[in-house]
C-alpha cells in the first residue's frame, strides 16, 4: 500500500487539529483552576463589602501584588475576581 501526497496532508491536518483541541482543553482547565484558586465564586456571591477575613486578606494581597506566584499568574491569566 502506498501513501500519496493527499494522505500525508490529511494526516498532518489531523495531528494539528488534535493538538489544537488538546491545547484548548488544557487552557480551559487552567482557567478553571485559576477561578478556584482566586475564589471567584466567593467574590461573586459577596455584594459590596467583604466580611470573610480570609477573602478580605486574599483581596488585599491581590490588590497590592503580594499574592503567591500561582495567584499572580492566575490574575494575569483571568484578571482579578473582584
Amino acid at each position: 500500500m502506498q501513501f500519496g501526497r493527499k494522505d500525508v496532508i490529511g494526516a498532518a491536518c489531523a495531528v494539528v487539529s488534535i493538538g489544537l483541541v488538546a491545547w484548548l482543553a488544557q487552557d480551559s482547565l487552567a482557567r478553571a483552576d485559576c477561578r478556584d484558586l482566586l475564589r471567584w465564586s466567593d467574590f461573586a456571591s459577596v455584594e459590596g463589602d467583604v466580611e470573610d477575613a480570609g477573602l478580605d486578606a486574599l483581596k488585599s494581597r491581590l490588590e497590592t501584588g503580594q499574592g503567591s506566584e500561582a495567584e499572580q499568574a492566575c490574575v494575569a491569566r483571568v484578571g482579578p475576581p473582584f
